[in-house]
């Protein structure tokens, strides 16, 4: 499966159970990196914090925290994720500048 952007990537994951929503105020210089490596250690869920003290702009952490969200991210099996993560390093694809979309939203 190929994903049009992040945000349809993060929905599959809400829905297969992979990406939990924290609503709760948290601190960006230690509870984020806390309850990341907390859930990353356990093989946890991403998480999206939406409430960042300070911040207007939500975080999400553990996208790809395991090899399980990130064979899905490439739309393969664990086995063959590392086959197409060797050939992008290989065949790297250039960066493109944008003055505007999504990613500047």
């Amino acid at each position: 499966m190929v994903f049009k952007d992040m945000r349809e990537f993060m929905d599959l994951l809400i829905k297969k159970g992979e990406l939990k929503v924290c609503k709760k105020e948290v601190d960006r210089k230690i509870e984020i990196a806390e309850v990341t490596d907390k859930a990353s250690k356990l093989e946890g869920p991403a998480i999206l914090f939406e409430n960042v003290k300070g911040s207007t702009t939500p975080v999400v952490t553990g996208l790809f925290g395991t090899l399980d969200r990130g064979a899905l991210a490439l739309g393969s099996t664990k086995r063959d994720g590392f086959r197409i993560m060797g050939r992008g390093l290989e065949n790297p694809l250039p960066c493109k500048t944008v003055s505007d979309g999504p990613c500047k939203e």
